[in-house]
């Protein structure tokens, strides 16, 4: 049950708020589904929500509910296109097109006045691919809705820009990966470029003779993948979180340039290094406090491996991406940190090793302190309201279960926890699941514009400004519309 001070603060926002005009109209100019209340002078608009269904695009296709993992990339300079994904028992992802140079309007209207003016930005929504592979794409099935396919819950979701890392280096091409979370537990990947859509697990090729470990790409209740920078440009590396199933982390290593067989190849999955590989399970534990070293990897699930019942949203550091942040659900928010060595052109396990550091201790499920942590996203080096953060600033969604779902946002030492907004006020608004930063992507400081999602059978999509939010320090359009271009990830919950 809520507290009175809550259910008050939040009468009261709403009040005050549709009083003045602030509470945004969303795609079909209804102010009434924005599913947040904001806290400590952040603001929020509602983007879109389920069974929307935008005029105009020639499309029939209403957006399914129980909204998660997100990510957003712009395939013209005047549009930014948003992948989502819905957690529901027969799976999908959505693709939402806006304009941009709209949807930037409606941001800085809400800056500078609480409104988003009333335009249109939302301008079409479909499937986010026209067919899907379940054999490594020997054979298509077309489809342009979940009548014509079987997905089980699909959870967090990370998109990848092309040379992730620095040239030759991560993906080749931009990748939007997503897993099921129970079912048939597989995962997936995204070529949003063609929009194909690949079924990894039982696909990928069995290359335990280059690189160790357990051939292919695992089965597991998928919750998200990290990408982790090699250091090479032979080799592309996952960090897998399974919330449920086996419960317990896994390393996927992949070889770039080979194909199911492990012969040389150029397909899609082949030259980004998911067609053949391996994986390890994790061996270490979560700390109570402080960091822990010497973690491992090993083939079994045996005593002294990385387990705990409710491992949620997993995100790279772009800051440093050989360090992962990881939201618990049962005890708090931690980072990984990677030591991956190779040699002689392959994965060296016994040569490799991670430590865990724990960030935020798991509270309890109460209204305004910090607990039940899922989704998960790491911000780049920002500058703020005069305050530098070197390595960024982490923001976590709670999967509280109930409709208290908060949103948090610290520094990755654990400091300057700030709670910037939550769903208390709205009975059929539950969990706040995908949370994406777009600041880059709109011209602004990392940390500054973000997207955020929350299921229930309200599902909804909002937008987060941060009331520091400040544009990025670089004269002319054009050079924030190049911005555009690069892609950015995200997930999501349970």
């Amino acid at each position: 049950m809520k507290s009175k001070r809550v259910q008050a603060v939040a009468a009261l926002f709403l009040a005050a708020n549709a009083a003045a005009g602030s509470v945004a109209f969303a795609l079909d100019g209804d102010p009434l589904k924005l599913r947040l209340t904001t806290l400590n002078g952040w603001k929020a608009f509602e983007l879109i929500s389920v069974n929307d269904n935008p005029a105009g695009d020639g499309i029939t296709y209403a957006l399914p509910g129980t909204f998660d993992g997100i990510g957003v990339w712009s395939p013209t300079a005047s549009t930014l296109r948003i992948l989502v994904n819905h957690e529901t028992a027969d799976a999908s992802v959505s693709e939402i097109n806006l304009n941009y140079t709209n949807f930037k309007t409606a941001i800085t209207n809400v800056i500078n006045t609480g409104s988003t003016g009333g335009g249109s930005f939302v301008t079409s929504a479909q499937q986010a691919y026209g067919r899907w592979s379940s054999n490594g794409g020997s054979t298509w099935t077309t489809t342009t809705s979940n009548s014509t396919t079987t997905f089980n819950r699909f959870c967090s979701s990370q998109l990848h820009e092309a040379n992730t890392f620095g040239v030759g280096r991560g993906f080749v091409d931009k990748i939007y990966i997503t897993g099921e979370e129970g079912g048939t537990n597989r995962l997936f990947a995204n070529d949003v470029a063609n929009r194909d859509f690949y079924q990894l697990s039982g696909v990928t090729g069995n290359a335990s003779a280059l690189n160790g470990g357990t051939g292919g790409m695992p089965f597991d209740s998928w919750e998200n993948a990290a990408l982790i920078d090699t250091g090479n440009t032979t080799h592309v590396a996952m960090l897998l979180s399974p919330d449920g199933n086996t419960n317990t982390l896994q390393l996927y290593i992949g070889v770039k340039g080979k194909d199911a067989a492990g012969n040389n190849s150029s397909s899609f999955l082949a030259r980004n290094g998911l067609a053949y590989g391996s994986s390890y399970y994790l061996r270490g534990s979560l700390p109570s406090s402080g960091t822990l070293t010497g973690g491992t990897f090993g083939t079994t699930l045996t005593t002294g491996t990385l387990t705990s019942a409710k491992l949620e949203d997993v995100d790279t550091n772009p800051n440093n991406p050989t360090q992962v942040a990881i939201g618990v659900q049962e005890t708090g928010l931690f980072t990984l940190n990677f030591n991956l060595s190779f040699s002689g052109g392959n994965f060296n396990a016994a040569g490799s090793g991670f430590s865990v550091t724990k960030v935020l201790n798991h509270t309890n499920d109460t209204d305004g302190q910090f607990g039940d942590a899922d989704n998960v996203d790491w911000t780049k080096t920002t500058t703020l309201n005069g305050t530098t953060y070197a390595n960024g600033l982490i923001f976590v969604n709670e999967d509280s279960g109930t409709n208290n779902g908060e949103i948090w946002m610290v520094a990755p030492d654990g400091s300057g926890l700030t709670l910037v907004a939550n769903t208390s006020a709205f009975a059929n608004a539950t969990e706040t699941s995908g949370i994406l930063d777009i600041s880059t992507v709109m011209g602004y400081m990392p940390g500054s514009i973000l997207l955020v999602a929350n299921q229930g059978t309200d599902s909804s999509m909002s937008v987060l400004i941060n009331p520091n939010a400040t544009l990025v320090p670089e004269p002319g359009s054009m050079s924030l519309l190049v911005l555009g271009a690069t892609a950015l990830h995200r997930r999501r919950r349970r």
